[in-house]
């Protein structure tokens, strides 16, 4: 059987099986935005990795060495904000062409050190080897206190869905640079692009979120709104009714789509690396949401039982069902 027979997803959870008796003494494993251990009573050790592929993740087309640098560690950082948690010391690795000029690593760290310092990371070593192509991975470590953290794996029906900010701008971004030839406006197109290269993650946002304790689950949008309430609600075991008109969409966003004659959805479920934060809430902390939360959040829908799938309700009442959909690394479409 080949990957893409079982796709991204089937490779994870046959990972997962293989693995389930070398994770006894992790409190969070595979599964969930980081693994979680316990090193002492009060917190817990978060520790997450991520990498970024040459012609995979971006392309030097339209990507600078900074930009990938900046990418790298954040996409990591929005795991550790996934889960209520703060980053504390990563670990980059590079793989390198032996051709690859020293100013584009120079670059590339320039990146790194600059959202180590917006984010308050300590990169403290690494690995470089030589490749066919670049690649960089970073490992990030982080911590969180034990009865803050927030894991994907315990919404229940009744919960009320919560996102921060707004969706479909790095799908849309991403559209953009494939398309360079769209006349749109410049500040348009800069805008999107920006949230697609150098995405910010919620890491307040997830701080927040955690230590008001208002949350049942939490997932990062990494792979796309379908994607990411899949994963969620394959962990919960639960299902999902999305509101089409409460669905908080950038306006650059609803611009393009109109310019350009797109299906505007399809950025918002399945774009991707929104790194925007999916959370559940119990109905009765609704009040509580409101009064607490000092940043844009939207309530987008609510957790039903797993026998009713994921769904997508318009302003009439009419259900589509939502597809698992986003990146998917293995599959034949993304070769």
């Amino acid at each position: 059987m080949k990957l893409s027979d079982i796709g991204e997803f089937g490779v994870i959870s046959s990972i997962r099986s293989d693995l389930k008796d070398f994770q006894k003494e992790v409190i969070v494993g595979i599964g969930d935005d980081t693994a979680a251990i316990e090193v002492s009573g009060e917190k817990l050790l978060l520790f997450t990795s991520d990498t970024l592929v040459e012609d995979i993740h971006f392309k030097w087309d339209y990507a600078s060495p900074f930009q990938v640098g900046w990418k790298a560690l954040a996409v990591n950082i929005s795991d550790i904000a996934a889960v209520g948690g703060k980053p504390t010391q990563c670990l980059v690795s590079l793989a390198l062409p032996a051709d690859t000029e020293r100013s584009l690593v120079r670059e590339v760290y320039r990146g790194l050190k600059k959202a180590a310092s917006r984010y308050r990371v300590a990169i403290v070593g690494g690995d470089t080897v030589r490749a066919p192509s670049f690649i960089i991975t970073v490992s990030l470590l982080g911590e969180v206190k034990r009865e803050d953290i927030v894991l994907r794996s315990r919404a229940k029906p009744g919960d009320l869905i919560y996102v921060t900010g707004q969706l479909g701008s790095s799908g849309a971004g991403l559209a953009c640079l494939k398309a360079s030839n769209w006349k749109i406006k410049p500040k348009i197109r800069q805008f999107l692009i920006k949230r697609h290269l150098m995405p910010s993650p919620r890491l307040d946002e997830g701080q927040k979120i955690a230590s008001s304790q208002i949350a049942t689950s939490m997932i990062d949008l990494s792979d796309g709104l379908a994607s990411d309430l899949h994963r969620l609600a394959e962990e919960s075991k639960v299902g999902a009714i999305l509101w089409e008109d409460e669905l908080p969409i950038a306006l650059a966003v609803e611009q393009l789509a109109k310019v350009m004659g797109k299906f505007l959805l399809e950025w918002v479920l399945y774009g991707g690396e929104d790194y925007e934060l999916l959370f559940t809430v119990a109905p009765s902390k609704r009040k509580e949401v409101e009064q607490t939360l000092g940043f844009p959040h939207a309530l987008i829908g609510e957790v039903v039982d797993r026998d009713q799938g994921i769904y997508l309700k318009d302003r009439k009442g009419n259900r589509t069902k939502v597809k698992d959909g986003g990146y998917n690394h293995f599959s034949a479409s993304t070769k």
